[in-house]
């Protein structure tokens, strides 16, 4: 009869065990969704102020191109050419800054780094535990 406690106290003891690693898969996988959830909530709160900025700039910005053309007339040059220059220059500033918002949206990671290395050492330290 003792053989048969010792048996199911080893059968309990191994359930313990695979309901603890169970249980600490799924806590990491909530601290992925966590850290998700943070990186595209921050992501999402910078969009909001540039769109922002977008809308005061743009207006700022027409006026000041078209104060830049009317200085241009005032200085001998004909409003054609100097509707012509100033939009050209203001097309390649754009330009430039599209490229770099491009290249800054290209290299932002959103990849649950520390996430996905403490999943590892889990993954390390189960494997240890077991062998």
């Amino acid at each position: 009869m003792a053989m048969q406690d010792e048996r199911h106290s080893v059968v309990d003891l191994m359930t313990r065990v695979l309901e603890e690693i169970v249980h600490l898969f799924q806590t990491e996988i909530r601290l992925v969704r966590a850290e998700l959830n943070e990186k595209v909530g921050r992501l999402a709160n910078g969009g909001v102020f540039i769109g922002a900025a977008v809308v005061l700039i743009l207006g700022g910005f027409v006026l000041f191109l078209l104060s830049a053309v009317q200085f241009l007339v005032v200085a001998g040059l004909p409003e054609e050419w100097g509707l012509l220059l100033v939009g050209i220059l203001a097309a390649a500033g754009g330009g430039l800054l599209l490229s770099r918002g491009i290249q800054t949206i290209k290299t932002t990671n959103l990849v649950p780094d520390r996430s996905i290395d403490q999943i590892r050492a889990d993954v390390a330290t189960v494997k240890e535990h077991i062998t």
